[in-house]
């Protein structure tokens, strides 16, 4: 199997989903994420995201991830962003503005 240089898993709990992102969470990948997360995320309950073991981190995954909010708030559920970043990133998010999307 391919090592890929990002990870997504998507698990269906009977209380919530769960979907956990890792790696290089950008616009290289982005197509390839969003497919996985289109065909595997199921929005018929709340969605915890966990950011983790992120490399590097781009606009277009905040982008992904603020579609991915507003899916869910559209059929009336609650998402909640837990992201682990490491300090440089955490910075980047916050500069450009879009520290609120983690929140």
């Amino acid at each position: 199997m391919e090592k890929l240089p990002y990870k997504v898993i998507i698990d269906e709990l009977p209380e919530q989903s769960v979907a956990q992102f890792s790696g290089q969470l950008i616009i290289n990948h982005i197509e390839k994420i969003t497919a996985i997360v289109k065909q595997e995320l199921k929005t018929d309950k709340d969605l915890k995201v966990e950011i983790v073991n992120t490399e590097s981190i781009d606009v277009t995954f905040i982008q992904l991830l603020l579609s991915i909010k507003d899916t869910f708030k559209s059929n009336g559920h609650k998402v909640n962003i837990n992201a682990e970043l490491n300090e440089d990133l955490q910075i980047l998010i916050k500069n450009a503005g879009f520290q609120y999307v983690l929140n």
